[in-house]
């Protein structure tokens, strides 16, 4: 018997999550469409077992979690990744125990949407950067020089991290990068890429955990360093606050009645305080082991609610200590960093990674658990060599 099913085994936020849960002495056994993996390889993990990925099928994804947790006398499912959305879509399918955490599938479907997002947010007052509309990608030049506009973000609708994200540095190379993703992604109309202002400040993600639409506990960070230098996932960053960000988050999730895991993520300009709505995942997060070792344990938080109740998950996250300033590492994340300093000869920008910046936590390496970090390397390894790619996505992760 297990306690919990954890998906997607093989990332960071997933071993966050085993970690947590298993601190509070929960079985947690791992699923995943690879037997590589950090889940998979490490001691917390109680089983493992393999399920068909989403993307190939989704009708059999979903009937091998069905199976999975029959076999296993699952009582929770903890979603990590994107399968969020399709176990959502799917709920009805399983026992309703092992389904209280996940998130309403309409929502997801609007948060996964970047434009639907940015619509929702500026219909409640929250700041969104400077779109332009357009239905014929020719008249893109025209548009945004009329708007102003130099530099421009150009955006998939549906993408993660740092993938399905690009950037143009005049009208010119928007509209021909426009047009080069429209026949490569086959875009129709209404799945044209967004094509927005490129805003200039810091990345800050605010985390939330609601329960039926009643809140339950939030966190705030500042992103340091991101594997990409243009954005996506950060390998070094320090718990924070801003009452901006925190004020509009939890406006966003109150208004839709929230269920689950999700973080938001901001521009913030350090100068003026003004922020800037940038996106949001409707799921677990890669950084959710700073907030879990700076006091706020979201999975753990997770799990009391759906057994025990919101109260006593407010007890609990009342009850502890959130440690501002602290500090976390991508251990992984910050070797691929300096392995693009040497590749571009700026040797001394990546000794300044390895040796000047000092982290209080890592994400993926620790001593009383040391082939995890082995695991998260293969993984890693395969998807790069297969996709010849340091920032893979899989098939369907963006379009």
């Amino acid at each position: 018997m297990s306690d919990i099913l954890l998906t997607y085994g093989w990332v960071r936020s997933s071993y966050g999550a085993l970690r947590n849960l298993s601190d509070h002495g929960l079985d947690v056994s791992i699923s995943d469409s690879s037997i590589i993996g950090m889940s998979q390889f490490s001691k917390y993990s109680k089983s493992f077992d393999k399920y068909v990925s989403h993307y190939e099928d989704e009708e059999i994804f979903v009937q091998n979690i069905l199976d999975i947790c029959d076999k296993r006398g699952v009582s929770l499912i903890f979603p990590s990744h994107n399968e969020t959305e399709i176990l959502a879509r799917h709920k009805d399918r399983f026992p309703k125990n092992l389904t209280k955490i996940l998130p309403d599938a309409d929502l997801c479907e609007l948060f996964n949407n970047k434009a639907k997002a940015y619509d929702l947010c500026s219909t409640l007052g929250i700041p969104v950067p400077k779109r332009i509309q357009y239905s014929d990608p020719n008249t893109i030049v025209e548009i945004l020089s009329k708007s102003g506009i130099q530099k421009s973000v150009i955006k998939l609708l549906t993408g993660n991290s740092s993938k399905g994200v690009f950037y143009a540095e005049n009208p010119n190379d928007a509209q021909n990068l426009v047009m080069q993703l429209i026949e490569v992604h086959g875009l129709v109309p209404n799945r044209y890429p967004q094509i927005e202002e490129y805003i200039d400040g810091d990345g800050f993600g605010c985390s939330v955990l609601y329960s039926e639409g009643r809140f339950i506990a939030h966190f705030t960070h500042k992103r340091l360093r991101d594997k990409i230098a243009t954005g996506g996932t950060s390998t070094f960053r320090v718990s924070a606050e801003h009452k901006g960000i925190e004020d509009a988050t939890k406006k966003i999730f109150d208004h839709v009645g929230w269920n689950g895991l999700a973080m938001c993520e901001f521009k913030v300009c350090q100068r003026t305080g003004k922020f800037w709505f940038i996106e949001i995942n409707p799921r677990m997060w890669g950084s959710i082991s700073l907030a879990i070792q700076a006091g706020v344990e979201f999975p753990y938080l997770a799990w009391l609610s759906s057994k025990n109740g919101v109260e006593a998950a407010l007890e609990y996250h009342q009850a502890s200590k959130l440690k501002f300033g602290w500090k976390a590492r991508w251990l992984l994340g910050d070797l691929f960093v300096v392995l693009d300093k040497i590749v571009r000869l700026k040797f001394r920008e990546g000794w300044s990674v390895i040796r000047r910046e000092r982290a209080d936590s890592i994400d993926d390496f620790f001593w009383d658990d040391p082939f995890v970090f082995i695991g998260e390397a293969l993984a890693y390894l395969i998807r790069v060599l297969s996709k010849r790619n340091i920032n893979p996505a899989d098939k369907g992760m963006i379009r």
